[in-house]
């Protein structure tokens, strides 16, 4: 029997879209600064993830923001772009998402995301959410997925996976002995590994639990 759930984030959870990330570094104009070149656009774009990691606030991500983009801001006007990155750089939640919002069993995150980036979703905010920080180890280190086992108190056996990154995911719960559950929406990866259960939308979930 299933009593917990760990479930993936960004592209299993929710998802954003990379053009409003250019919005906001365009918007720097209105705080009084030349708009970055395109490196710097690529540079912060390639690295938003790590970033968000990284942080444990909106004020210690745009601190982080700032550096990334080698520019300076007095601190009311840091104060206000903190204020505007928590307004547009959020996480919307995938349609299929609102099924596992009335599952019964456990339900945890484990992502690479900050805890208050997830927190961000207010679907989501019942959820306990493991971010490398609180996890001490980042996926896919093995060390991530047993301390969520141990702080939810639920043996492997007990628990299901469920995520969109064969890597990231599905292969560590399997060698801690957790069942895995790929979602693959557009049905785009190939398995071979009888073990490993796909589904397409999360709306299938329910009925391998």
């Amino acid at each position: 029997m299933i009593r917990l759930i760990i479930f993936d984030f960004s592209g299993t959870l929710a998802y954003y879209d990379p053009g409003e990330y250019r919005q906001v570094l365009a918007k720097l104009r209105e705080f009084d600064l030349a708009a970055p070149g395109e490196k710097a656009v690529q540079k912060l774009e390639g690295g938003f993830m790590e970033l968000f990691s990284g942080a444990e606030s909106w004020e210690e991500l745009t601190d982080k923001v700032i550096q990334k983009l080698g520019i300076v801001l007095e601190k009311d006007r840091r104060e206000s772009l903190a204020i505007f990155l928590e307004r547009k750089l959020r996480w919307k939640l995938y349609e299929d998402a609102g099924e596992i919002l009335s599952l019964p069993q456990d339900k945890a995150i484990l992502t690479l995301s900050a805890k208050f980036a997830v927190h961000s979703i207010p679907e989501l905010r019942h959820f306990e959410v493991f971010s490398p920080k609180i996890a001490g180890a980042a996926k896919p280190d093995l060390k991530a997925f047993l301390a969520v086992l141990e702080k939810m108190a639920a043996d492997p056996e007990e628990t299901v996976v469920v995520g969109n990154s064969l890597e990231n995911d599905i292969l560590p719960a399997l060698a801690i002995g957790v069942k895995a559950i790929l979602l693959d929406r557009e049905d785009k990866i190939k398995i071979d590994d009888p073990s490993i259960i796909k589904i397409k939308t999360l709306k299938e979930l329910k009925k391998f639990l």
